[in-house]
């Protein structure tokens, strides 16, 4: 029916047959994204991301501004430079092989660059001052965010912009221009919980209390708040809170103690959060190697 439907469209009016096949293409790629999070092979998913991203990548190519497909591929990108490129990276480093290590974490960080651009382009889709308002102050771009989102379904975007950007600085620490970045991306990812501080698990809380730990003159008692913060509202059911925590925190105050502690929780926490349940596996992946890790980081 919506076959003869288009066909009889294209005679009388030019329907783009691919264009519109590609359009309604990124409504089940919404609607199926869901089932990705949920599965519960770490391994599989890993292996599946990248035909993922490559199909996501074609069909943007013909629907380029559609608004339901680019937060599938930021998402997608950000997932596995976190859940699979950047533990390969640690993963060489324990082995001794630098030069694999230095390759992954670049990878990653290009990754996290194509899904801060993708971010970028579907916030100028609605709002072409973006450009303009980077280059003010961080104060005035704080209220420039506060003036043109205002809506709980931006949260979205703006988290995932500051989340892509953050962590492509994160892999660029020897770039002091993307380093002194950070402070926009935070503003993005303050705007996004104003805006709905539950989204995502939380992940924008989690997001600050990290980046919090990387800055020049870390706050690491605000850090520790805002861990604390992201654990409760989560009641410790995403286990990438507790995984960040020992990583990011529990380093940087040199507490062996507590990075084993939450290490060893997130090892052994069941299928607590099974809306986020390929996430809880990617921070089990990621908890085992970091304790392989613990005498290089201590």
């Amino acid at each position: 029916m919506l076959g003869g439907l288009c066909v009889l469209l294209a005679l009388v009016s030019g329907c783009d047959l691919t264009k519109m096949t590609a359009d309604m293409t990124t409504g089940v790629f919404q609607r199926a994204a869901p089932a990705f999070e949920q599965y519960w092979d770490y391994d599989l998913a890993g292996d599946a991301a990248p035909a993922q991203i490559i199909q996501l990548e074609g069909v943007l190519r013909i629907v380029p501004d559609n608004k339901k497909l680019l937060p599938q591929l930021i998402r997608a990108y950000d997932g596995y430079a976190m859940g699979w490129v950047e533990t390969a990276a640690d993963k060489a480093e324990i082995r001794g092989d630098y030069e694999e290590s230095a390759k992954q974490n670049l990878r990653a960080k290009l990754f996290y660059e194509r899904a801060r651009d993708l971010a970028m382009h579907q916030i100028r889709l609605d709002h072409e001052g973006i450009d303009d308002a980077l280059k003010m102050g961080v104060d005035d771009f704080s209220a420039w965010l506060k003036k043109n989102f205002k809506k709980k379904g931006d949260a979205e975007v703006l988290l995932w912009a500051g989340y892509s950007w953050g962590s492509y600085i994160k892999m660029s620490k020897d770039d002091m221009t993307a380093v002194a970045d950070l402070a926009y991306v935070k503003a993005l990812v303050q705007r996004s919980i104003d805006l709905d501080p539950d989204y995502y698990h939380s992940a924008g809380t989690l997001f600050l209390a990290v980046a919090t730990t990387q800055e020049m003159s870390a706050d690491m008692d605000q850090a520790k708040k805002l861990f604390e913060e992201a654990l409760a509202k989560t009641q410790r059911r995403n286990l990438l809170v507790q995984l960040n925590m020992a990583r990011y925190y529990a380093v940087k105050r040199d507490d062996k103690a507590l990075f084993e502690k939450l290490l060893h929780e997130v090892l052994d926490a069941g299928d607590v959060l099974p809306d986020a349940r390929l996430g809880n596996q990617i921070a089990k992946a990621k908890a085992a190697v970091y304790l392989e890790m613990e005498s290089r980081l201590f």
